[in-house]
């Protein structure tokens, strides 16, 4: 089975709901048009905070202070493959409005509560990150992150 070492980040807005991209619709893409985490693969040599500062600078800008929250393993399949995932999932609060926010990669940014989550095409089986961050964090609006 193929195991991807990787980082994501949870991004709140002002009013509480989760920020996500919408990943490009290139052929060869895993998932295309579906939504995801800012983050990605870590490289050989970095650190889970490298990597995450990384992703962030390279898809963001600008990109977001992140603390860490927690590691999750998760599974997907793509390609026939059943695949895992060691994510690094780093939470943070939007810098600006959603609309201010320049994004180099993907189609756009989205900001989601909890009940829209469900009815979004999902990729890398993140929907388990995504249901425990609403579950830790429903009861703490206003707080920052």
């Amino acid at each position: 089975m193929l195991v991807r070492q990787c980082v994501s980040a949870l991004l709140v807005d002002d009013a509480g709901k989760l920020v996500i991209q919408l990943r490009d619709n290139k052929p060869g893409l895993l998932f295309p048009g579906h939504w995801a985490t800012l983050g990605g693969g870590i490289e050989k040599g970095e650190t889970p905070e490298e990597a995450m500062r990384r992703e962030l600078t390279e898809e963001v800008e600008p990109a977001p202070p992140v603390t860490f929250w927690r590691y999750f393993e998760h599974f997907f399949t793509a390609r026939g493959e059943k695949r895992m995932v060691a994510n690094h999932v780093y939470v943070g609060n939007l810098p600006l409005r959603l609309e201010e926010m320049k994004l180099y990669e993907g189609q756009r940014l989205g900001a989601f509560a909890a009940h829209e989550i469900d009815a979004l095409p999902i990729a890398y089986g993140l929907e388990t990150i995504f249901k425990a961050f609403f579950t830790d964090y429903e009861h703490r609006t206003g707080d920052n992150l």
